[in-house]
Protein backbone atom coordinates (compact mmCIF):
# COMPACT_ATOMS: atom_id res chain seq x y z
CA UNK A 1 0.00 0.00 0.00
CA UNK A 2 1.38 3.29 -1.10
CA UNK A 3 1.20 6.27 2.15
CA UNK A 4 0.68 9.59 1.49
CA UNK A 5 1.70 12.32 3.68
CA UNK A 6 -0.86 14.97 4.41
CA UNK A 7 0.83 18.47 5.80
CA UNK A 8 -1.76 20.80 6.76
CA UNK A 9 -2.73 22.66 9.65
CA UNK A 10 -6.24 22.72 9.20
CA UNK A 11 -8.23 20.02 10.60
CA UNK A 12 -11.07 19.77 8.08
CA UNK A 13 -8.91 19.91 5.53
CA UNK A 14 -6.87 16.67 7.16
CA UNK A 15 -9.91 15.08 7.27
CA UNK A 16 -11.02 15.78 3.96
CA UNK A 17 -7.91 14.33 2.19
CA UNK A 18 -7.84 11.77 4.55
CA UNK A 19 -11.21 10.42 3.81
CA UNK A 20 -10.33 10.39 0.16
CA UNK A 21 -7.14 9.12 0.05
CA UNK A 22 -7.85 6.18 2.29
CA UNK A 23 -11.19 5.30 0.39
CA UNK A 24 -8.99 5.02 -2.85
CA UNK A 25 -6.59 2.42 -1.53
CA UNK A 26 -4.29 4.86 0.10
CA UNK A 27 -2.78 4.87 3.61
CA UNK A 28 -1.86 8.11 5.20
CA UNK A 29 0.19 9.88 8.24
CA UNK A 30 -0.48 12.95 9.01
CA UNK A 31 1.83 16.11 10.22
CA UNK A 32 0.28 19.18 11.38
CA UNK A 33 2.95 21.99 10.85
CA UNK A 34 5.98 22.10 8.90
CA UNK A 35 7.97 20.91 12.12
CA UNK A 36 6.35 17.95 12.63
CA UNK A 37 6.16 17.36 8.53
CA UNK A 38 10.21 17.11 8.82
CA UNK A 39 9.74 14.40 11.98
CA UNK A 40 7.38 12.67 9.91
CA UNK A 41 9.81 12.69 6.77
CA UNK A 42 12.75 11.59 8.70
CA UNK A 43 11.21 8.99 10.89
CA UNK A 44 8.94 7.53 7.74
CA UNK A 45 10.77 7.85 4.52
CA UNK A 46 10.75 4.31 3.95
CA UNK A 47 6.71 4.26 3.55
CA UNK A 48 6.06 7.87 2.29
CA UNK A 49 5.72 7.23 -1.57
CA UNK A 50 4.31 11.07 -2.50
CA UNK A 51 3.02 14.48 0.00
CA UNK A 52 0.59 16.66 0.33
CA UNK A 53 2.04 20.14 1.50
CA UNK A 54 -0.03 22.77 2.40
CA UNK A 55 1.60 26.33 1.38
CA UNK A 56 0.72 28.71 4.28
CA UNK A 57 1.28 27.64 7.74
CA UNK A 58 2.48 29.05 11.15
CA UNK A 59 6.46 28.79 11.74
CA UNK A 60 7.50 26.85 8.90
CA UNK A 61 5.71 27.46 5.40
CA UNK A 62 5.58 24.47 3.26
CA UNK A 63 7.80 26.09 0.46
CA UNK A 64 10.25 26.33 3.52
CA UNK A 65 9.63 21.93 4.07
CA UNK A 66 10.34 21.39 0.57
CA UNK A 67 13.68 23.51 -0.28
CA UNK A 68 14.98 21.80 2.78
CA UNK A 69 13.81 18.52 1.42
CA UNK A 70 15.48 19.55 -2.01
CA UNK A 71 18.65 19.98 -0.20
CA UNK A 72 18.88 16.58 1.70
CA UNK A 73 19.53 13.94 -1.36
CA UNK A 74 17.80 11.51 0.37
CA UNK A 75 14.07 13.11 0.28
CA UNK A 76 14.88 15.23 -3.38
CA UNK A 77 13.20 12.83 -5.06
CA UNK A 78 10.25 12.16 -3.37
CA UNK A 79 7.40 13.83 -5.02
CA UNK A 80 5.67 16.96 -3.50
CA UNK A 81 2.09 17.95 -4.12
CA UNK A 82 1.85 21.80 -3.36
CA UNK A 83 -1.62 22.10 -2.39
CA UNK A 84 -2.93 26.09 -2.16
CA UNK A 85 -5.88 28.49 -2.76
CA UNK A 86 -3.68 30.39 -4.64
CA UNK A 87 -3.08 29.89 -8.43
CA UNK A 88 -1.85 33.04 -9.59
CA UNK A 89 1.38 31.84 -12.22
CA UNK A 90 3.78 34.05 -9.81
CA UNK A 91 3.14 31.85 -6.91
CA UNK A 92 2.47 28.72 -8.68
CA UNK A 93 6.72 29.65 -10.61
CA UNK A 94 7.90 30.09 -6.61
CA UNK A 95 7.31 26.63 -5.97
CA UNK A 96 7.71 25.52 -9.22
CA UNK A 97 11.63 27.50 -8.68
CA UNK A 98 11.74 25.47 -5.43
CA UNK A 99 11.26 21.92 -6.69
CA UNK A 100 7.23 21.18 -6.57
CA UNK A 101 6.61 19.51 -10.25
CA UNK A 102 2.70 18.58 -8.80
CA UNK A 103 0.12 20.98 -7.56
CA UNK A 104 -3.84 20.70 -6.60
CA UNK A 105 -5.69 23.87 -5.62
CA UNK A 106 -7.91 24.44 -2.80
CA UNK A 107 -11.05 23.41 -2.80
CA UNK A 108 -9.54 20.22 -4.26
CA UNK A 109 -11.54 18.08 -6.94
CA UNK A 110 -12.06 15.10 -6.36
CA UNK A 111 -11.07 13.61 -9.25
CA UNK A 112 -8.38 15.96 -10.14
CA UNK A 113 -7.06 14.93 -6.81
CA UNK A 114 -6.53 11.61 -7.55
CA UNK A 115 -5.35 12.08 -11.06
CA UNK A 116 -2.26 14.27 -9.64
CA UNK A 117 -2.03 11.86 -6.41
CA UNK A 118 -1.66 9.05 -9.09
CA UNK A 119 0.68 10.76 -11.02
CA UNK A 120 2.75 11.47 -8.46
CA UNK A 121 2.88 7.72 -7.22
CA UNK A 122 3.29 6.17 -10.33
CA UNK A 123 6.40 8.63 -11.38
CA UNK A 124 7.79 7.92 -7.58
CA UNK A 125 7.09 4.05 -8.29
CA UNK A 126 9.01 4.41 -11.26
CA UNK A 127 12.01 5.78 -10.24
CA UNK A 128 12.49 3.05 -7.37
CA UNK A 129 11.86 0.02 -9.77
CA UNK A 130 14.63 1.45 -12.09
CA UNK A 131 16.93 1.85 -8.94
CA UNK A 132 16.13 -1.46 -7.74
CA UNK A 133 16.73 -2.66 -11.04
CA UNK A 134 20.43 -1.24 -11.68
CA UNK A 135 21.05 -3.06 -8.40
CA UNK A 136 20.38 -6.23 -9.58
CA UNK A 137 21.98 -5.73 -13.13
CA UNK A 138 25.81 -5.54 -14.74
CA UNK A 139 27.45 -2.16 -15.11
CA UNK A 140 29.46 -2.63 -18.53
CA UNK A 141 29.52 1.19 -19.06
CA UNK A 142 32.05 1.20 -16.40
CA UNK A 143 34.41 -0.09 -19.61
CA UNK A 144 32.89 2.06 -22.16
CA UNK A 145 34.87 4.76 -24.05
CA UNK A 146 31.84 5.67 -26.79
CA UNK A 147 28.75 3.52 -28.06
CA UNK A 148 25.52 3.67 -30.81
CA UNK A 149 22.36 2.05 -29.51
CA UNK A 150 18.87 1.78 -31.54
CA UNK A 151 15.75 1.07 -29.65
CA UNK A 152 11.86 1.45 -30.45
CA UNK A 153 9.94 0.94 -27.48
CA UNK A 154 9.96 2.13 -24.08
CA UNK A 155 11.34 -1.10 -22.55
CA UNK A 156 14.19 -1.03 -24.26
CA UNK A 157 14.24 2.73 -23.54
CA UNK A 158 13.92 1.38 -19.81
CA UNK A 159 16.74 -0.75 -20.22
CA UNK A 160 19.15 2.08 -22.20
CA UNK A 161 19.08 4.53 -19.53
CA UNK A 162 19.50 1.84 -16.47
CA UNK A 163 22.92 1.58 -17.68
CA UNK A 164 23.85 5.13 -18.36
CA UNK A 165 22.65 5.70 -14.92
CA UNK A 166 24.56 2.84 -13.45
CA UNK A 167 27.98 4.04 -14.91
CA UNK A 168 27.08 7.64 -13.14
CA UNK A 169 28.35 8.46 -9.21
CA UNK A 170 24.59 9.99 -8.40
CA UNK A 171 22.85 7.03 -10.29
CA UNK A 172 18.92 9.17 -8.96
CA UNK A 173 19.75 12.37 -10.87
CA UNK A 174 21.35 10.26 -13.67
CA UNK A 175 17.65 8.21 -13.83
CA UNK A 176 16.12 11.48 -14.80
CA UNK A 177 17.52 10.37 -19.04
CA UNK A 178 14.82 7.63 -18.63
CA UNK A 179 12.11 10.93 -19.66
CA UNK A 180 14.46 12.18 -22.70
CA UNK A 181 14.42 8.56 -23.87
CA UNK A 182 10.58 8.22 -23.29
CA UNK A 183 9.64 11.42 -24.95
CA UNK A 184 11.78 10.24 -27.86
CA UNK A 185 9.63 7.34 -28.65
CA UNK A 186 6.11 8.67 -27.24
CA UNK A 187 6.29 12.32 -28.83
CA UNK A 188 9.07 11.89 -31.44
CA UNK A 189 8.63 8.79 -33.19
CA UNK A 190 4.77 7.90 -32.59
CA UNK A 191 3.83 11.53 -33.08
CA UNK A 192 1.90 11.49 -29.47
CA UNK A 193 0.76 15.33 -29.01
CA UNK A 194 0.79 16.87 -25.20
CA UNK A 195 -3.49 17.13 -25.62
CA UNK A 196 -3.55 13.00 -26.57
CA UNK A 197 -1.30 11.92 -23.88
CA UNK A 198 -4.11 14.17 -21.55
CA UNK A 199 -6.77 12.28 -23.00
CA UNK A 200 -5.06 9.20 -22.57
CA UNK A 201 -3.83 9.17 -19.11
CA UNK A 202 -7.37 10.37 -18.07
CA UNK A 203 -9.17 7.72 -19.77
CA UNK A 204 -6.35 4.97 -18.36
CA UNK A 205 -6.41 4.16 -21.87
CA UNK A 206 -2.27 5.50 -22.39
CA UNK A 207 -0.39 2.01 -21.89
CA UNK A 208 -2.82 0.61 -24.87
CA UNK A 209 -2.66 3.42 -27.14
CA UNK A 210 0.83 3.31 -26.93
CA UNK A 211 0.79 -0.30 -27.99
CA UNK A 212 -1.43 0.42 -30.81
CA UNK A 213 0.94 3.01 -32.18
CA UNK A 214 3.76 1.19 -32.15
CA UNK A 215 2.34 -1.24 -34.26
CA UNK A 216 1.04 0.85 -37.01
CA UNK A 217 3.22 0.18 -40.25
CA UNK A 218 4.24 3.62 -40.48
CA UNK A 219 6.43 3.39 -37.25
CA UNK A 220 7.42 0.02 -37.72
CA UNK A 221 11.32 0.87 -39.25
CA UNK A 222 11.22 4.16 -36.40
CA UNK A 223 14.39 4.04 -33.90
CA UNK A 224 15.64 6.35 -31.71
CA UNK A 225 19.50 6.39 -31.91
CA UNK A 226 21.71 7.12 -29.35
CA UNK A 227 25.35 7.93 -28.85
CA UNK A 228 27.17 8.23 -25.52
CA UNK A 229 30.76 9.03 -24.57
CA UNK A 230 32.50 8.79 -21.63
CA UNK A 231 35.06 11.22 -20.30
CA UNK A 232 36.89 11.66 -17.11
CA UNK A 233 34.63 14.10 -15.67
CA UNK A 234 30.92 13.43 -17.17
CA UNK A 235 29.01 11.42 -19.70
CA UNK A 236 27.36 12.63 -22.64
CA UNK A 237 24.38 11.21 -24.47
CA UNK A 238 23.20 12.70 -27.68
CA UNK A 239 19.72 11.30 -28.35
CA UNK A 240 18.13 11.68 -32.13
CA UNK A 241 14.31 10.70 -32.57
CA UNK A 242 12.80 10.12 -36.02
CA UNK A 243 10.01 13.05 -35.30
CA UNK A 244 9.49 16.69 -37.03
CA UNK A 245 9.99 18.05 -33.77
CA UNK A 246 8.71 20.20 -30.70
CA UNK A 247 8.39 23.66 -28.95
CA UNK A 248 10.94 22.49 -27.07
CA UNK A 249 11.54 26.01 -24.78
CA UNK A 250 8.30 26.06 -23.32
CA UNK A 251 9.00 22.07 -21.71
CA UNK A 252 12.01 22.86 -20.65
CA UNK A 253 10.61 24.59 -17.32
CA UNK A 254 7.56 23.67 -16.04
CA UNK A 255 4.83 26.26 -16.96
CA UNK A 256 2.79 27.36 -14.09
CA UNK A 257 -0.11 26.74 -16.91
CA UNK A 258 0.31 23.25 -17.30
CA UNK A 259 1.30 22.69 -13.00
CA UNK A 260 -1.83 21.06 -12.60
CA UNK A 261 -2.01 18.72 -15.45
CA UNK A 262 -1.57 14.76 -14.88
CA UNK A 263 1.58 14.14 -17.44
CA UNK A 264 4.02 16.80 -18.74
CA UNK A 265 6.75 17.22 -15.91
CA UNK A 266 9.53 15.24 -17.63
CA UNK A 267 11.81 17.32 -19.72
CA UNK A 268 11.85 19.53 -16.97
CA UNK A 269 12.42 17.81 -14.54
CA UNK A 270 15.38 15.80 -16.30
CA UNK A 271 16.46 19.76 -16.85
CA UNK A 272 16.32 20.42 -13.55
CA UNK A 273 19.09 17.49 -12.40
CA UNK A 274 20.93 17.23 -16.01
CA UNK A 275 22.06 19.54 -18.69
CA UNK A 276 20.14 19.54 -22.21
CA UNK A 277 21.09 21.20 -24.92
CA UNK A 278 18.14 20.86 -27.97
CA UNK A 279 19.15 21.07 -31.33
CA UNK A 280 17.22 22.46 -34.66
CA UNK A 281 13.49 21.56 -34.24
CA UNK A 282 13.95 19.73 -31.45
CA UNK A 283 14.40 16.05 -32.54
CA UNK A 284 18.11 15.82 -31.14
CA UNK A 285 19.20 16.79 -27.74
CA UNK A 286 22.36 16.43 -25.82
CA UNK A 287 22.12 15.36 -22.53
CA UNK A 288 25.06 16.15 -20.42
CA UNK A 289 26.17 14.46 -16.86
CA UNK A 290 28.54 16.19 -15.09
CA UNK A 291 30.44 13.71 -12.20
CA UNK A 292 32.48 16.47 -10.93
CA UNK A 293 28.76 18.07 -9.51
CA UNK A 294 27.73 14.69 -7.76
CA UNK A 295 31.06 14.13 -5.87
CA UNK A 296 31.31 17.40 -4.04
CA UNK A 297 28.15 17.25 -2.64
Amino acid sequence: MDTILIVDDDPDMIVFLQEILESSGYGVCVANNGVDAQTMINTRLHIISAIILDWVMPDMSGIDVLRWMKQDQRLRHIPVIMHTGRTDPSHIREGIDAGAFYYLTKPSNYDVMLSVVGTAVYDFHQMKTLLLQIDGCENPFKLLVEGMFRFKTLEEAEYLAMRIANGCPNREDALAISEILFNAVEHGNLGISYDEKTEYVAEGTWHSMLDRRLALPENAEKCVEVTVKKYPDKITVMVKDGGPGFDFQKYLTMDPSRAFDNHGRGIAIANSYLSLQYFGTGSQVLITIPFQKYVSQ
